[in-house]
């Protein structure tokens, strides 16, 4: 399977490279604006480019199965981008990675002020998620509570559904990821929260 992540020198761009890398058989080609200067791995291709530039990205999805996005900026127009150059692809599934919040799922017992409603910087990741919810692709968005690199223990919660907890770990949202970027059957069309159990 060949896999491109899109973000890949953020801090889970990072974890879920490592996870991929150690413990499951694909090719990867990480995509940032500076990819190469990540170590090199086996099986791991490195292409600097800028994810508003549609030749770039068509030529880092030549050949790729799935899709990993983790980014900042302006993401309502990057996902734009993104879904405009897959649907002139092969690509089988892409996975998002937005945040808590975005449906306004936070109760109180966790903190309330932290949904979208209170909160005007999930705005473009709410914006981002409804482009790719309403396009056609398959997909998965991953909406993660705050992360650190504590306990990898996590639940998930489906869209609708109150979140369960504060934070969540990296490496626990990057085990998610891995799954689902290495199973096109799983979790489709579906929107998952995660988060370390309270």
């Amino acid at each position: 399977m060949n896999i491109l992540i899109i973000g890949a020198t953020g801090s889970i761009g990072k974890a879920v490279t490592h996870k991929l890398v150690n413990e499951y058989n694909v090719n990867l080609t990480l995509f940032s604006r500076k990819a190469t200067t990540l170590p090199k791995l086996d099986n791991v291709s490195r292409i600097n480019g800028d994810v508003m530039n549609y030749n770039d990205l068509k030529f880092a999805m030549n050949n790729i199965d799935t899709v990993f996005i983790a980014l900042i900026g302006d993401l309502p127009a990057m996902i734009k981008n993104i879904v405009r150059v897959v649907i002139d692809t092969s690509v089988k599934k892409i996975v998002f990675i937005a945040s808590m919040g975005i449906y306004n799922e936070i109760p109180d017992t966790i903190g309330a002020m932290g949904n979208v409603k209170f909160n005007a910087m999930l705005k473009p990741y709410q914006e981002a998620a409804k482009i790719i919810e309403n396009s056609d692709l398959n997909y998965t968005i991953i909406r993660p509570a705050w992360f650190d690199n504590g306990d990898d223990e996590y639940e998930i919660t489906a869209k609708g559904s109150p979140f369960g907890g504060h934070n969540v770990s990296r490496n626990a949202i990057a085990d998610l990821a891995s799954k689902t970027l290495t199973n096109l059957n799983y979790a489709n069309h579906e929107s998952l929260g995660i988060n370390r159990p309270e």
